[in-house]
């Protein structure tokens, strides 16, 4: 449990002020709970597999927010 609260965290952009918020990896989590907590709970490679993707799809974010 404390993972998935750990890779939400992750999700909190650090950028300043910004007026279009894209929530895509959020939006994941929330529309696969079970699939997101199964997978997180795989295995260590998975758990780090899955928060690589998240961190991945959030600096994307931040440069399409950024533009």
């Amino acid at each position: 449990m404390w993972t998935m609260l750990l890779l939400t965290l992750l999700l909190i952009p650090t950028s300043g002020c910004v007026n279009v918020r894209h929530e895509n990896a959020h939006d994941l989590i929330k529309m696969h709970r079970k699939g997101f907590s199964d997978a997180v709970s795989a295995s260590a490679e998975a758990e780090l597999f899955v928060r690589d993707c998240l961190l991945t799809i959030n600096e994307l974010e931040e440069i399409i927010e950024k533009q």
